[in-house]
């Protein structure tokens, strides 16, 4: 059964402490939600087994924890610790970096690496494998590049031997901008996204001059993107949570909240 997650970094500005984030999961509990979707950013200075209990006692679960891959590298450690305590089994990764994009080559151009990058992201699962916790990659677009052998850098991350333990957290939006259909993502994906992403886009006139328009991320629904169809094929490829939110709102964040809710409840 598909479940119902809050992105909490859609009301980080209501998480600025202990007391104000704890108010902010109940808020998010009375709205009707399962879960929620944390951010390590937000949760800096909080005290987990205090985190963890408040949770419990809200019975809201914790669908995944989003950290940038740097941590891996400067706090594996912590990042397991911090799942650990608050049960949590989708440890978020991050995403491949410009930084494991391009390496200066001795007399040559600078060219697309992935050694470096393997290389971490194989201690990396090694390390969560041991503690039965999955390495969850955030999908975004840039990895829909296409690289001298043809292929993308999705499928070099999804084929190699490094990653087979990466789950992969997709995200809606990043796929509409790369230009990619769910048939070409999600069939390569079954049983290894857990967690979908759900934004929506709407066209709004520009102000200065009518034929160019601009994009702005809005409640489900309001939009332009066939919701339900995403969905299905998601939930086809065992997608188990579906985590609601955006990071801009043009009105009081909980009140995006809630009309995205209740626009997908209705499916």
């Amino acid at each position: 059964m598909t479940r119902f997650a809050a992105q909490l970094n859609t009301v980080r500005a209501y998480c600025t402490d202990q007391k104000s984030l704890f108010h902010t999961l109940e808020k998010i509990k009375a709205l009707g939600f399962d879960g929620v979707e944390l951010e390590s950013a937000l949760l800096k200075g909080v005290d987990r087994q205090a985190l963890a209990e408040h949770l419990k006692a809200l019975k809201l679960e914790v669908c995944s924890i989003r950290s940038p891959f740097a941590r891996t590298v400067y706090g594996l450690e912590d990042m397991m610790a911090e799942a650990e305590a608050l049960n949590c089994k989708n440890v978020g990764i991050g995403t491949v970096t410009a930084s494991y994009f391009f390496g200066g080559l001795p007399g040559g151009p600078s060219s697309f690496t992935m050694a470096n990058y393997m290389n971490q992201a194989k201690i990396t699962c090694e390390t969560f494998r041991a503690k039965g916790l999955k390495p969850l990659y955030s999908l975004r677009d840039h990895e829909f590049i296409r690289l001298n052998d043809g292929r993308w850098i999705f499928e070099h991350i999804l084929s190699g031997e490094e990653t087979g333990d990466y789950h992969f957290e997709v995200d809606l939006l990043c796929l509409t901008r790369a230009g990619v259909t769910a048939g070409q993502v999600f069939d390569r994906l079954k049983g290894r996204m857990p967690v979908f992403r759900l934004e929506d886009q709407k066209i709004r006139e520009n102000e200065a001059y009518f034929f160019f328009t601009n994009r702005e991320v809005c409640p489900l629904g309001e939009g332009l993107f066939d919701l339900p169809d995403w969905v299905d094929k998601a939930q086809k490829a065992g997608t188990e949570w579906l985590v609601l939110g955006q990071d801009l709102c043009d009105r009081d964040p909980f009140t995006c909240l809630e009309l995205s809710l209740k626009t997908a409840k209705g499916w």
